[in-house]
Parts: structure tokens; C-alpha cells; sequence
């Protein structure tokens, strides 16, 4: 016979190890999560469509600075993508079709840096000098900007604006890295920025994506061998 002590110290190590396997069948139930809950709310959101996507140009080749005296339509007087920033924008695009997110119209600044970007993420894109923001009057600015983002809010895909941190900063306040994107709808009549989806957020993104259908796949597969 036990004595009463010891009887509790198994009932209670039961007790735990009980614990334990029903936290570990939760945790295969529900596959970990790799996105911040508030982007991937996000993500589902574009999902919908109707929003408008305010993108950053991706990386570049940050030692090599444009000429004081750029020239718009010449490559080679700007600072343009780097190998990794034409990689992750390929990569971020092909995530951004993956995951089943409409996109309609792209527009970008007319430097090289920003159109390469909104071509590599999604293949078509229209230049809009509004988003280039440099030599432009502050009010042609605003006014461009703000028009692209209530005309995009408006329709059935999500727009794509692709532009630099300064004209970002200037119109919204706020920081946004190379490869950024932020996330607006309108209220009001006027942009409302919802957050900020950050260039690597993509790749986990997918893998989350990747991860869920795989679990329902299995949990297919299970059920169709219960009833065989």
C-alpha cells in the first residue's frame, strides 16, 4: 500500500504528463505561427481586395548614389537594385500570387529603382511622377498621391504604389525600409494607413500558408482512411 504522500505525487505527475500530451496534440492541431498576428490580418485583408499597397523600392546597391545631376531616364546615374533587391522582389511577387492576392493597377516613381521593383513584383507598371516626390511641387505632390491611393481604394483588386522613403515620409510620416510595404485603405475620404507589412514578412507568409495546407491535406487524407 502507498502511503498518502506518494499517491499524490503520482496523481499530480499524471496529472502533468496529461497536460502535456493535450498541449502537444493542440500544438499539432494548430501549426505554429511564423507571421505577427497583425499582418497576417493584414494579408488577409488584400486578400479582398479594395486596398491599396504603398511600397518602398526594394534593395540597392547602397554604396553607389545617384549622380547629383541624375538623369530620370538614364539607369546608370541612379542607385538602382542590388542582386538581393531584384531576388526578393521576384520572390515577394511570386509570394504575393501564391497567396491568391489580387493585385490590379502598379504604378511607380518614374526612377529605375522603383519601376524595376513594381515590373520584378508584378510585371506590369505604369510610371506616376507623384510618386517620385523629388523637383515636384509639395501640394502636385500631396495631391497626386492622395488621388492615387482614393482612386485605388475603390476597386475590386488591390493597387500598387511603389515609391521612395522620402516622399513616403513626407506624405504619412513614419519610416518604412527598403522592401516595405505599407497597407491603406480609405475613411472619411481620406487615407488611412492600416500598418506596415515588412519586406521579409512575405517569405513567412508562405511558409505559414505552405504549413496550413499541408495540415489540411493530412487531415484530408485521414478522414478519407477513417472511412475506408
Amino acid at each position: 500500500m502507498y502511503p498518502r504522500r506518494t499517491i499524490a505525487v503520482i496523481m499530480a505527475a499524471g496529472l502533468a504528463l496529461g497536460q502535456i500530451s493535450t498541449a502537444q496534440e493542440s500544438e499539432q492541431e494548430m501549426p505554429h505561427q511564423h507571421l505577427q498576428p497583425d499582418v497576417a490580418a493584414m494579408i488577409d485583408l488584400l486578400k479582398e481586395g479594395g486596398h491599396v499597397l504603398v511600397i518602398r523600392h526594394e534593395r540597392t546597391n547602397a554604396w553607389l548614389p545617384d549622380d547629383a545631376d541624375f538623369d530620370i531616364a538614364n539607369c546608370a546615374t541612379q542607385r538602382n537594385l542590388s542582386v538581393a533587391g531584384a531576388a526578393n522582389a521576384t520572390e515577394n511577387g511570386g509570394v504575393i500570387r501564391y497567396l491568391g492576392i489580387p493585385i490590379g493597377d502598379v504604378f511607380a516613381s518614374p526612377m529605375c529603382r522603383t519601376l524595376e521593383t513594381g515590373r520584378l513584383m508584378f510585371r506590369n507598371v505604369e510610371a506616376a511622377p507623384a510618386l517620385l516626390g523629388y523637383m515636384q511641387e509639395q501640394d502636385e505632390v500631396r495631391d497626386g498621391f492622395t488621388d492615387l491611393i482614393l482612386a485605388g481604394a475603390g476597386q475590386a483588386e488591390n493597387t500598387a504604389l511603389v515609391t521612395h522613403l522620402g516622399t513616403f515620409s513626407f506624405m504619412f510620416g513614419g519610416h518604412l525600409a527598403e522592401g516595405d510595404a505599407a497597407v491603406f485603405s480609405v475613411e472619411n475620404g481620406e487615407p488611412h494607413q492600416l500598418g506596415v507589412i515588412p519586406a521579409n514578412a512575405w517569405n513567412d507568409a508562405v511558409i505559414d500558408a505552405t504549413i496550413r495546407d499541408r495540415a489540411k491535406s493530412e487531415q484530408h487524407s485521414g478522414h478519407e482512411h477513417d472511412h475506408n
